[in-house]
């Protein structure tokens, strides 16, 4: 794992760097394509540079990087994979410069609670990196610690995401619209950087899926946290990335608990764990589940969960033209204009056979975000008819992620049946049975 020098915090430097990388890639692109004799673009040198810049850059355009490495057979191949090392070989910081403000946080008492801290981190991410450690009592335990600065580093970025927002107003959104998705983005941030908030999240989440088999949260220890500093139980589990090394049967197992709790977050919990990328995951040889970091924690109301229901319902029936009052009851239609029936009809064809009764989704073999792509211009053309939902930004990151995780799992699973069995016992009142 490499190291970085602290990123800038000025809103001008960020804005400079990511735009003098914007413009190395785009130069490089056309040196390829009008060099003589060259039939193929080389993305390997772009995902280099992509990758090196997102990660030393730190903060919500790390963060963004990172959502985007999960488009497999998306973006070019050397892209993905550039990126997918932003989940865990993200440059780290020097633990010299990083143990003196450890120091400062435990008032000089760090090692007279911690026996030990490893020194070189087990992964690095977008606002923090994590340290093995273990306490007094000789417990495994994991150091979870925000870069010092990091906080100048978000507020940065997102004075720059605020400036490029009424870009959004050429596609005919109206600015109250843009300003909601904005505060979302905003108050997710605040969020991952609260490690109070992120331990409250995780003891919500231990208590409802206690008596859950083959689900592992950790907990936390409350007397070794402090302000950016965040110190868990060590629950040692293989990464996601890494799942196509598990027999068959593992991953089944896996993409059926993967569902299961999806699901029982949204209609029993009412929170979503909303950053399910494969550093977040892990899983045991005998087919355990593990889930880390709490940090990004959306809660899912019930008039949202009700319009995705319907959504769902009128994928399920016969008609595409149901779904314009699920899009309506969502919020992601502007008033007054035209139903997108064109685009409706489109989604309708690919997801209604998927969704049927007994159907098994395959998403390694239906690969639906390849045929999505072929949308985009028929999404673009309607663009003045449809608007960013609020509170639908992080919901869809989640619903998008755990798409990603099945399908690198390879699971072919009856969604439409275990949906229709959860939103059955939602609407009755009855509890879920647990797994196991």
């Amino acid at each position: 794992m490499s190291r970085f020098s602290r990123p800038s915090t000025s809103a001008l430097g960020r804005f400079l760097n990511l735009g003098g990388t914007g413009a190395r890639i785009a130069g490089n692109l056309l040196v390829q394509r009008i060099t003589p004799g060259k039939a193929r673009i080389d993305w390997e040198p772009v995902g280099s540079l992509l990758g090196e810049t997102l990660g030393q850059m730190k903060g919500p355009v790390l963060k963004l990087g990172q959502q985007a490495s999960q488009w497999q057979d998306v973006l070019p191949q050397p892209i993905s994979a550039a990126l997918s090392r932003l989940q865990n070989q993200v440059p780290s910081l020097p633990f010299a410069s990083l143990e003196s403000h450890l120091q400062r946080l435990y008032d000089g008492q760090l090692y007279e609670l911690f026996e030990t801290i490893e020194p070189q981190p087990t992964a690095a991410a977008s606002l923090g990196q994590v340290h093995r450690a273990r306490d007094r009592q000789g417990r495994a335990l994991i150091m979870k610690v925000q870069y010092p600065g990091i906080r100048g580093i978000c507020d940065a970025d997102l004075r720059q995401l605020r400036r490029l927002m009424p870009l959004g107003r050429l596609f005919g959104t109206p600015s109250a619209r843009l300003e909601s998705v904005y505060r979302e983005l905003q108050r997710a941030i605040d969020q991952e950087l609260d490690y109070e908030a992120e331990r409250n999240n995780l003891e919500r989440f231990r208590q409802h899926f206690s008596d859950w088999l083959g689900l592992r949260i950790p907990y936390a220890v409350p007397a070794l946290c402090r302000p950016g500093v965040l110190v868990l139980e060590e629950v040692p589990g293989r990464s996601m990335n890494e799942v196509d090394q598990a027999a068959l049967e593992v991953r089944q197992q896996l993409a059926e608990a993967l569902c299961d709790w999806l699901a029982e977050q949204a209609f029993g919990l009412g929170l979503l764990h909303a950053d399910p990328h494969p550093g977040n995951l892990a899983w045991t040889e005998t087919g355990e589940l593990v889930v880390y970091d709490f940090g990004s924690v959306v809660p899912l109301p019930q008039h949202l969960l009700r319009a995705y229901v319907q959504i769902f319902d009128a994928l399920r029936g016969p008609s595409s033209e149901a779904l314009e009052a699920g899009f309506q009851a969502l919020g992601g239609r502007q008033p007054g204009s035209a139903p997108p029936h064109s685009l409706y009809r489109r989604i309708h064809l690919l997801l209604h056979p998927l969704l049927q009764p007994g159907a098994e989704w395959d998403f390694l073999g239906a690969s639906l975000h390849q045929q999505l792509v072929e949308l985009s211009p028929l999404l673009m053309s309607a663009l003045g008819s449809l608007q960013p939902a609020s509170g639908t930004l992080l919901v869809n990151r989640t619903l998008e992620g755990h798409y990603w995780n099945l399908y690198r799992l390879g699971a072919c699973l009856p969604v439409a049946d275990l949906l229709a069995h959860h939103i059955e016992q939602w609407r009755t009142g009855v509890l879920p049975n647990k797994p196991g």
